[in-house]
């Protein structure tokens, strides 16, 4: 299951159209993700950062702070320029920029993390 976390309804489409079969489940902020990953715990997370209330490094953070969250895989699609370090430091799979990544590259950052 791939829990992906985005305010943007258009991105939500996007994601529909690109990772048809895949089994997702859409939140458009943290807090309900997080409370969903009390109930069942996601084998990927795609995650935007720029979220209405708790940005995704918020989300980050809370998920890190559970022992059965710590290795879930996680990318972050957004159009904000995040350093690699950054991204390491969290134990991010892969960062996709929102205004260069082509659908192949999505698809293959998800394939990539589920493997």
């Amino acid at each position: 299951m791939i829990f992906i976390i985005e305010d943007d309804r258009g991105w939500e489409n996007y994601y529909r159209r690109i990772l048809k079969g895949q089994k997702m489940e859409f939140f458009h902020d943290g807090v309900a993700a997080i409370a969903e990953m009390d109930v069942k715990t996601p084998d990927l997370v795609i995650l935007d950062i720029l979220l209405i209330g708790p940005t995704g490094f918020a989300v980050l953070n809370e998920m890190r702070s559970y022992p059965e969250l710590m290795n879930v895989p996680v990318i972050i699609v957004t159009s904000v320029n995040i350093k690699t370090e950054l991204a390491e430091q969290y134990g991010v799979v892969e960062v996709l920029d929102k205004g260069k990544m082509t659908p192949q590259e999505l698809i293959e950052a998800v394939q990539g993390a589920l493997k």
